[in-house]
């Protein structure tokens, strides 16, 4: 729980909750206080009944890529296996830094990482930054963002 970010907290809390199943709740309720304000609103209230429960699921929408004993669900989108919004937002920011920078491989690499794991968050936080820098996309910036669209619809 000591790693930055918020989805390895939320990957710790998960194998915690169903590691301890049996535990006394204010042992539960204690791990979840000392770690809420690290996790977003949802993921607050998807943990919140299961503070004060007797059971935990073994595959949940709540385990991470972090998680060790409790496996994620697939009915969570394929972004969410393959990167958190984390990985996102950094992502992105490195995105901003090689187009402002004209580093074609850096971009090229962000747009394959956007388009195989579907990571519309990245590609929109980047885009949003070049549409208020530029007030257009580039025509590869464009191109990939019709192809990640595409790929939504379908």
């Amino acid at each position: 729980m000591a790693l930055s970010g918020t989805e390895p907290v939320q990957g710790a809390l998960a194998d915690f909750l169903f590691g301890c199943q049996q535990a006394d709740i204010r042992v539960k309720q204690e791990a979840f206080a000392s770690v809420r304000n690290r996790l977003r609103p949802v993921i607050q209230r998807w943990f919140e009944p299961y503070v004060s429960a007797s059971s935990f699921p073994a595959c949940c929408t709540m385990a991470t890529r972090w998680s060790v004993l409790v496996g994620p669900s697939l009915d969570v989108p394929r972004r969410v296996l393959r990167c958190s919004t984390d990985n996102s937002r950094q992502l992105a920011a490195d995105a901003l830094a090689a187009w402002r920078k004209g580093e074609e491989n850096t971009q090229e690499g962000f747009f394959e990482h956007c388009c195989v794991c579907r990571d519309t968050l990245a590609f929109m936080l980047a885009r949003r930054v070049i549409l208020k820098e530029r007030g257009e996309l580039p025509p590869r910036w464009r191109a990939v963002c019709l192809s990640l669209q595409q790929a939504v619809l379908t």
